[in-house]
Formats: structure tokens, sequence, C-alpha cells
């Protein structure tokens, strides 16, 4: 089920406009080229073969640091399960395609998952055509956000009407970098004992959030993508020519991206990152020896440099070279922001792509569509509204005839009020407060009235609840809060399988995939 990008609830306006070609979106990132599966629809665009943007038939340089962290990949990428081929990447003869996100627990929410489908899918269609393609997914392992690392969300058995939520408590106020820190075994704990699972060896006592991510990324997708870990210290040392250039440019960095933000504001959109208190946009940190996070200093080394939401972007475009980049929408908008900050630098700007949009659903819960003729376009709203709008002549009937009451009530109550105020002044207050008293009570009337009418079948009304509380839990949208882990365990590859084979990427719509 194919739904527009535009009913997904938050969906950035910036992006939506440059999906749709918009120039006041599209002059703050280009969209020439398009990268889209064959056989995959979009607004305004047939269906065909993926078209490679036009920087991708020219293979980026070869450089002598390319090999050496090649050589560091592929160790980093043996200990976690993974034997790719980077000959083709170190040499320059590949098509680079990259992704990335934080190391969460278990895997994080959906749309890593989606994420990831979104880079497969690219990469086995851009084959298919005779391509050389290296997928790299970048692990965000400088991330400092534990809490949201160190959560997850899981639906209540087969009902699919309440999450758990799985959670470790960072016992200090460190704001440590989270790849390095033990996965709390209080986290393990909960996760084993609700889905009565032996211990894998992803999970194994002391390893680390960016271990446990990775072992288990490599375990479900094999050699198809390069895992990358953004603090391996062979690629913060490939990146050192990039953070000199960065502090020594500071002041015309600043300059670019304050008129850059005056830009966006005129267009009528909004810088996805603000500057600090000051006026200055934060660009580089340096990490003390508990990883914590410091202003960085003069004598800085480069395996000690941490990038800013801002700079992660031009690090991994440097350091990669990819020709294809899939963000999501606030990675598009960060792309949209620093554009002005790859010329200056010297940095060649990959095309970017939208991830992949996906959620999903039982059989069992998705057949609720076909069977009570629910559009899938409505789902992000209540049961009882969507219910509503399959009773139009029951709700209409019933609203009317309470206004008409409401008026008809009113009325004479006026009347009473014209023949006695001139005898009893203080009245009028009461006739005020029964008036409210009695439109809310005619109000709370036609409410239940309603609801009623929409719940008088009852397996409908429950049906639906189970589809609106599957894919809009608690009114956020089921891949940026509930665990891909948790439809692994029930689905295990079949899960894998749809994703990837329904995932549309750099596409105008979302996807309700049903397993």
């Amino acid at each position: 089920m194919r739904v527009p990008l535009g009913r997904y609830p938050g969906m950035n306006r910036f992006v939506l406009d440059w999906l749709g070609g918009e120039e006041r979106a599209t002059r703050f990132l280009p969209r020439d080229g398009v990268v889209i599966p064959s056989g995959s629809e979009g607004p305004g665009r047939a269906g065909g073969a993926t078209s490679v943007p036009p920087s991708a038939q020219v293979p980026r340089c070869a450089r002598d640091d390319n090999r050496a962290l090649a050589d560091a990949l592929l160790a980093s990428n043996r200990h976690w399960g993974v034997f790719p081929d980077l000959t083709s990447w170190s040499n320059g003869e590949s098509l680079t395609i990259v992704a990335g996100q934080q190391v969460g627990f278990a895997g994080g929410p959906l749309y890593t998952l989606a994420k990831i489908a979104t880079l497969v899918r690219l990469k086995r269609d851009l084959e298919k055509q005779g391509l050389p393609v290296t997928a790299f997914f970048w692990l965000a392992t400088e991330d400092h956000d534990f809490d949201e690392v160190a959560t997850l969300n899981v639906p209540v058995s087969n009902q699919q009407l309440d999450l758990l939520c799985m959670r470790a408590v960072r016992t200090t106020a460190s704001r440590a970098v989270v790849g390095s820190l033990p996965v709390p075994e209080t986290l393990i704990t909960q996760l084993l004992a609700f889905y009565d699972i032996p211990r894998p060896n992803w999970l194994r006592e002391g390893i680390t959030f960016r271990d446990s991510f990775a072992e288990l990324i490599a375990g479900i997708f094999g050699n198809e993508i390069v895992l990358v870990d953004a603090l391996l210290p062979e690629l913060r040392r490939a990146g050192a020519p990039l953070f000199d250039a960065i502090q020594t440019r500071h002041d015309e960095i600043q300059k670019l991206l304050a008129h850059r933000a005056e830009e966006f504001s005129k267009a009528g959109y909004h810088e996805q990152v603000v500057p600090r208190e000051g006026n200055e946009y934060t660009l580089l940190f340096e990490l003390d020896e508990n990883g914590h996070r410091q202003p960085p200093t003069a004598n800085r080394q480069p395996e000690k440099t941490s990038t800013s939401a801002l700079t992660r972007p031009l690090l991994q475009d440097y350091v990669l070279q990819p020709h294809v980049f899939v963000g999501g929408p606030a990675e598009v908008a960060y792309y949209a922001q620093i554009a002005p900050l790859h010329e200056l630098l010297g940095v060649a700007m990959p095309r970017v792509a939208l991830r992949g949009h996906v959620v999903v659903a039982p059989k069992r819960v998705a057949r609720a569509f076909d069977r009570y003729g629910i559009d899938p376009a409505e789902i992000f709203d209540s049961a009882d509204a969507i219910l509503a709008e399959h009773e139009p002549e029951g709700v209409v009937r019933v609203q009317s005839i309470a206004e008409e009451a409401k008026r008809d009530l009113f009325a004479r109550i006026e009347q009473i009020g014209a023949i006695a105020l001139p005898a009893e002044h203080s009245l009028a207050r009461s006739i005020e407060r029964s008036i409210g008293h009695l439109e809310y009570h005619f109000d709370k009337l036609a409410e239940r009235a309603i609801k009623g009418l929409v719940r008088k079948d009852r397996e409908r009304y429950v049906a639906t609840r189970e589809l609106v509380a599957t894919l809009y839990p608690d009114r956020h949208v089921q891949d940026r809060v509930v665990s891909w882990f948790a439809y692994w365990c029930v689905y295990g590859q079949e899960l894998i399988d749809r994703v990837i084979e329904n995932v549309e990427p750099d596409s105008g719509v979302f996807k309700i995939v049903e397993l």
C-alpha cells in the first residue's frame, strides 16, 4: 500500500517541496539524477531503471589514505563477521553509496532497518545494470544521546494495542560518546526475559553498543554492506586535512551558515541546526580521555576530534567519497544547510537521496483496510475519527439534531430572559452559566452518540483500533518508535526480504507492508 509522504505526520516541509522538484527548495539542494529502483513509480515520474547521477559516471580519484583506511575497515568488519571486498573502492573504481545511523540497542527503531534496506535495494538495483557498487553504513558511534540509544519499544504479545518500553537510565550526568559504552545488563535482561530467548553473542556480557549493533546487522545482511565505525582511528586520521581546514576557515564557515539561514528563512523554511547562544554554530569537538566532548584546542589530534551534526556529513564525504548519500528527512535538510561548505572546503558533493519510508503490519491486522474499506491515508487518526468518516449520514444527522436542539433551547432561554430580566437583574449571570452548561452537555451527548454509532459494529471497531495502534502507537508513526527487532523475532528473514522488496528510495510515498 502506497501513501503520499505528505500524509506522514511531521514530515519536513522543505523535504516535501524538494521531493516535488519545487525550485525554491531545489536551489538549496539539487535533484539532478534520479535514484529509484526498477519498477517503482514516484510522483510526476514513470517507473523504470535507476538513473545514475551524472557525477557517478566519473570515478572518484584513488588516494593513498583510501588503501590504509580500506585495511582498517576490513579488520573492523572481520571482527564483526563481515568480509567485504574493498579493492574497487580503494582504487576509486566503484560507485559508492552510503547511509548511517545511531547504534541503537537491538538495532534501534524500524526506520534504521528502512534505511539499511534502502541502501541494499539501491545496491542490488545498480548492480543489475552492471555497475560495481560499494555500500557503506556509517555507525554514528560518536553520538552522545544515551537515552535514545538505550531505549527500545516493542509491541506486547500478538496484540498491537500496547507498547512495552525497555530502557536503561544513565546513572551520571556524563555526555560521553555512546558507541564505546557497554550495553547495560539491565537492558539485556529485559529483552531476553520478554522474548524468552537464549543470550545471543551480540548481547554477550560487556559488549559495547557499537559492537552489539554491528554484529546484529552483520548477522542479517552479511557482506552486502560495509560497516564504518565513525570513531575508527584510521578514519579520523584520513579526515585530518578536513579538520584542519574547518578550524582554519572557522569564520568563513560561520558567515556562510548565517547567510544560508537567512536564505532559508526568506524561502519559508527553517534551518535544521541552529547556532548556539552567541550566534555561532558548533563545528568540532575534542574528546577527552573519558570520551566526553569538549571545545577543540589548538593541539587537537585527529583521533580525538569529533564532528557535529553539521560537519559529520563533510567528514563522511571527504573520507568515503560517496556518489550517493541516503538519509532521512533531517539528514536531507542538513545537506541543504551545509551545501556551500562542500565548495568552500573542496569536498565533492554526493547526490542526496531520501531513505525509503516503511511501516509494517501483520496480515491479520492489515486486512482491516480491505475488510472495512479504510483508506491507508487515514491511518494517522483515532479509530473513532476514522470510522466516523464511514458513517457520514448518521454522524451528520446526530450533529444536525444536536445543533437544532441547541438553537431551539437557546431561543427559549432568550425569551425567558426578555420576560424576567426587567424584574430580576441578577438572573442574567444565571442564564449565562446555564447556557454554558447546557451547551457543554449537548456537545458531550452528541459526542457519545457518534461514538456509539461508529462502535455499533464491535468487531470493526476493535480491528480499526488495533490497526491504528500498530501503525500510529501513542500518536507516533511506527517506524520512528517501534523496534524492528520485535518483528524480526516473529517473522525472521521474511521481514528483511519484504522491507527490501517494498522500500522505495527517494520517493514521495511511504509503504505499508504486510507480513
